[in-house]
């Protein structure tokens, strides 16, 4: 039982980790420069990053838990912060651009 769990917390982990990028990154780059909600997708895009991440670093935390630790599962934990930052970084420089 105790490996059931722990596969499924990894495959929980990646699939969480890779559709919160892929979604947020589409929703980061869509188009919304006006309307009723200004940039809307930038933020939800902002905001699936960040709980895909979340999700991905509980269920890492789990595996951590119960000594489960792959050598790929160190450097999972630290992969979620890079596109989160770059995304992040892409929506304050075009809001500065936007701003200015």
């Amino acid at each position: 039982m105790r490996n059931l769990a722990l596969a499924v917390c990894t495959v929980l982990s990646v699939l969480s980790l890779s559709g919160g990028i892929l979604l947020g990154a589409l929703l980061i780059m869509s188009p919304s420069g006006g309307g009723f909600f200004p940039n809307l997708g930038s933020v939800l895009g902002i905001l699936v990053l960040g709980a895909g991440n979340l999700v991905s670093s509980i269920c890492n935390g789990i595996c951590w838990w119960f000594d489960q630790r792959p050598r790929w599962l160190g450097i999972l934990t630290l992969v979620p912060g890079l596109p989160t930052l770059l995304f992040t970084g892409l929506v304050v420089m075009s809001g500065i651009a936007y701003i200015s």
